[in-house]
């Protein structure tokens, strides 16, 4: 199931040479608990076993996850604009 996602920032294009670096910042609502878990608005957390990062004019890219899945709460990502900078 694809996540909302709610930008941030101000858009600006950035330029990455070959072999360069960019960063984005991606935030979920995060579950609560431990094992099972749960979310604080009440919503039933959902389990996502990898993600499809598109950037304009890059294509799609498969990011893998260190714990190969991730679980969020509310199905939103907020996203920071794309920077040469990383964030913290």
């Amino acid at each position: 199931m694809p996540l909302a996602v709610k930008p941030t920032g101000a858009a600006t294009p950035v330029k990455v040479a070959p072999g360069g670096k960019a960063w984005v910042k991606l935030t979920f609502v995060q579950v609560q608990g431990e094992g099972d878990g749960y979310c604080v608005s009440g919503s039933t957390p959902v389990i996502h076993p990898t993600m499809v990062v598109r950037l304009p004019g890059s294509g799609a890219h498969q990011v893998a996850l260190d714990e190969a899945q991730f679980t969020e709460c509310d199905d939103t990502v907020t996203v920071t604009a794309v920077s040469r900078v990383q964030p913290y």
